[in-house]
């Protein structure tokens, strides 16, 4: 049994905890180790065409997979899942909402919001159409979605109405929507709520 321990990677755990999803700064045992075998992950997940992402700035590390062709062709260990169109414009109204945020407050290191606030927002956004509205009274579950997704922090529960609970939106939404992709994304909304 010695011998078979003896074989074990020292970064077997923070391998396998990449492997799981996104791994952040507060999960401080975790992450020091990352960042101790950042070389030895970084060689390791090569070898089978991923590429660890490790933002020590903003704070989180993650696999992507890197492509094979021009054609988008992986090896297919991670699995891609397409996000609806209500998640995919709460994601885009996330990033837009963290942008602003980071051009405005150099004060606040994070960005906190409640889904009361978001709402707000998205009701200036949506000005009164009908489906839309259902949208926003199912606000909760597509925030709760994005919890789950890592991209928002549930940091207080507070009170038993969900609209006052308090979420940290997390800044790897930076790296799942990139500026070029939240312009074309704006540009794409925009497009079609002119023709509505």
């Amino acid at each position: 049994m010695e011998n078979n321990l003896a074989n074990i990677a020292p970064y077997a755990k923070p391998a396998v905890k990449l492997l799981q999803g996104l791994i952040f700064e507060d999960q401080t045992d975790i992450w020091t180790e990352i960042i101790q075998y950042r070389l030895e992950l970084t060689k390791y997940f090569e070898k089978i065409a991923i590429e660890l992402i490790i933002d020590e700035r903003d704070g989180y590390a993650y696999l992507k997979q890197v492509l094979l062709d021009d054609l988008g062709t992986t090896i297919g260990l991670i699995r891609r899942m397409p996000l609806s169109y209500e998640l995919t414009l709460v994601c885009v109204l996330l990033r837009e909402w963290l942008q602003e945020f980071e051009a405005n407050d150099v004060e606040t290191v994070n960005l906190y919001i409640t889904a009361k606030e978001f709402r707000d927002r998205l009701e200036l956004f949506f000005k009164e159409k009908t489906n839309e509205l259902k949208f926003i009274r199912e606000l909760n579950s597509h925030l709760e979605a994005c919890e789950k997704m890592g991209l928002l922090k549930l940091v207080d529960k507070g009170s038993a109405d969900p609209d006052e609970h308090r979420y940290e939106v997390k800044r790897i939404l930076k790296a799942r929507i990139t500026v070029e992709e939240l312009t074309r994304f704006k540009k794409l909304l925009e497009d079609e709520f002119k023709s509505v």
